[in-house]
């Protein structure tokens, strides 16, 4: 019993430090204001993918392509778009950018392209950290860019100029970029 005790008041000695420890550090921290734009989006419960397991696998580190149905798109050109085949007409490099300069970046790229009447444009994000020599394959990183990016492009105001997005295929950046396919001028 007194071994219970013991261990309790050691996790809660730990616990006490560590939140001492980030109050010190973080003392004379002022927040930015109006930096953090990607977090003031309102948060949708969005499901990225039919598959019934995607909500599971988005709570975990486990990357799933994106993908956004519509029903405006018939399957032979959701096939034409996941093999790379509609011409890309436009492209958008993230790689280097903050989460919000990647932000203004997207929110001034897709609205332009429609407006240029693009069909298929790419959005390279870049894969994230490289996975080092020595660690195993299934605790690899996964880049920001890359699971947010899908994320703002199903999300208001960008999902009015998109019709679906796929994952793009290796000669285009493969799992480091995306097929974006705009909705048509009316």
């Amino acid at each position: 019993m007194t071994d219970k005790i013991k261990k309790s008041q050691i996790e809660q000695d730990k616990k006490e430090d560590n939140s001492n420890l980030w109050e010190y550090a973080t003392k004379d921290v002022t927040p930015l204001k109006n930096k953090n734009v990607a977090d003031k989006q309102p948060k949708q419960n969005l499901k990225l993918s039919s598959h019934p397991c995607a909500d599971k696998t988005r709570t975990s580190k486990t990357y799933t392509p994106p993908e956004i149905k519509s029903a405006e798109t018939d399957y032979r050109t959701g096939q034409r778009l996941k093999r790379g085949k509609i011409p890309i007409e436009g492209r958008l490099d993230l790689h280097g950018k903050t989460q919000n300069e990647a932000y203004d970046a997207l929110l001034n790229f897709i609205p332009n392209a429609y407006n240029q009447g693009k069909r298929c444009v790419l959005v390279i994000t870049g894969k994230g950290s490289r996975q080092e020599a020595n660690t195993p394959l299934f605790t690899s990183k996964i880049g920001i860019l890359k699971q947010k990016t899908p994320q703002w492009l199903a999300t208001a105001p960008l999902n009015a100029y998109i019709l679906k997005i796929e994952t793009a295929r290796q000669n285009h950046g493969g799992e480091g970029a995306l097929y974006v396919l705009l909705r048509r001028q009316r």
